[in-house]
């Protein structure tokens, strides 16, 4: 079942990027906008970003276009069938329950960094990864646990204020990850 939800929310990912890559095009700043064109880029090529690629363009998803009350509608609905959240909701409710969610995922993030990734058993840690975007299920333990690490130094960076970038990144950093 994990890969056949798996394939549901991969279905919405081309939507997130094209989503993303649109809304860089309106950045009125040219080298933030040109560091996210190269990243959507990146991804779109089959490449991983690494986290600080992500930190580095953080400023973008606070107050721009590309923060989550600012995201046009179609790329909310998208960036919502990630966290399999409704589509049919109005975007408000949508917005909220997006950022709720994903805020939620921040809090986990900060407790998991607190525990520790060696407290958690197998089963957790891919638990962990797929809640996060990352369908575990073909990956080893060792995989797993560096993707994961990977995610808490981005999440644990970033303030609430930034959730939409955390919401993109679930798309950014586990869409080339299995390949």
């Amino acid at each position: 079942f994990l890969d056949a939800y798996d394939c549901i929310r991969r279905g919405s990912y081309p939507a997130v990027l094209r989503g993303l890559a649109l809304a860089a095009r309106a950045l009125p700043e040219p080298q933030p906008r040109q560091l996210l064109q190269q990243l959507c880029a990146q991804v779109q090529g089959g490449a991983r970003p690494h986290p600080c690629q992500l930190l580095a363009v953080r400023s973008l998803f606070s107050g721009s276009l590309l923060a989550l009350n600012r995201l046009q509608v179609d790329h909310v609905r998208a960036l919502g069938q990630v966290l399999f959240l409704t589509p049919h909701l109005p975007a408000f409710f949508l917005r909220h329950r997006l950022r709720s969610h994903v805020l939620e995922i921040r809090h986990l993030d900060r407790a998991l960094l607190h525990l520790g990734l060696g407290q958690l058993s197998e089963e957790e840690l891919r638990a962990a990864c797929y809640l996060r975007g990352l369908n575990s299920t073909h990956l080893g333990q060792a995989e797993c646990r560096a993707w994961l690490e990977q995610w808490l130094r981005l999440s644990c960076e970033l303030q609430a204020s930034e959730a939409s970038l955390l919401a993109h990144s679930m798309v950014l950093l586990s869409l080339n990850y299995s390949r």
